[in-house]
């Protein structure tokens, strides 16, 4: 991997993995790999099935939760957010990753955000001093999410 970056020192963000990646993962301590990629992405050396079967072989926990372009909804995010807690809260590392690592940064910053209470003006500030620095489109995608989830628990 190109990046690999920790956020908190059981979140660590990074790009596409290799083979040789994940068992590295594997003798580093990682719980489990989340990939935010979609198949027949450029750059891919390994399909979301694949990488998956290897992770599992390894003995780590493997999610799959593709990102894209439309905007990010539950249950999907919240599986995620969910993954990430389960681990880390038991003490296990987590990678995830995208295909360079944008996704992955903004994914973790909504599961900071929903880890703390963060409002979305909140998220992207405390973000930056994480180093989850989004901007445009997925800074975009991080608010929006933010910003719905938050009404949806005001009941509006």
């Amino acid at each position: 991997m190109n990046v690999k970056r920790p956020v908190t020192p059981e979140i660590i963000i990074g790009d596409q993995p290799s083979e040789e990646d994940l068992l590295e993962c594997k003798y580093e301590g990682y719980a489990g790999v989340v990939n935010l990629r979609n198949d027949r992405e450029p750059d891919q050396p390994l399909s979301t099935k694949a990488e998956g079967d290897k992770v599992r072989a390894l003995g780590m926990e493997y999610l799959h939760y593709g990102v894209g372009g439309a905007p990010l909804a539950d249950p999907g995010v919240a599986g995620v957010c969910d993954f990430i807690n389960r681990h880390t809260g038991a003490g296990g590392k987590v990678l995830v990753h995208c295909r360079k690592g944008g996704r992955a940064m903004a994914l973790v910053l909504i599961q900071q955000a929903r880890a703390h209470g963060w409002t979305a003006a909140e998220a992207i500030d405390k973000g930056r001093a994480l180093g989850l620095q989004v901007d445009g489109q997925l800074k975009t995608m991080v608010e929006n999410y933010l910003t719905r989830q938050s009404r949806n628990q005001e009941g509006l």
